[in-house]
């Protein structure tokens, strides 16, 4: 397990979950459960850090945070993993948060308080 608690996912609801969206392949379901893992987090980090640290640089904003993160898994991995503060499944959580905002943003989405 990573440092970042990455949250609990009920395999009941997966099921139903996979089921309402048609996931066929193992690797779908997979994936699902990751992705709700990633929202729970997501959820977390907005409860502390709230809207505005994101709307208030925006898109530009994300692309700066993920080339934060590109480079932090480039370090991870050019490391073989001997890193100590943040685990690589991490910064793979991270980054895909921050194309889920991303999309947010582009769609208007993402409200300030």
């Amino acid at each position: 397990m990573s440092e970042i608690d990455q949250g609990s996912v009920d395999a009941s609801e997966v099921h139903k979950l996979s089921r309402a969206l048609g996931l066929k392949t193992s690797q779908g379901k997979k994936a699902l459960v990751h992705a709700m893992k990633c929202v729970q987090l997501l959820d977390r980090k907005q409860q502390d850090y709230g809207p505005n640290n994101i709307a208030y640089s925006g898109e530009l904003g994300i692309a700066v945070r993920m080339q934060d993160k590109v480079c932090r898994l480039r370090h991870i991995l050019e490391s073989k993993g001997n890193v100590q503060f943040e685990a690589k499944t991490d910064t793979y959580m991270d980054m895909t948060n921050y194309g889920i905002i991303g999309i947010m943003l582009e769609n208007g989405e993402w409200q300030e308080k």
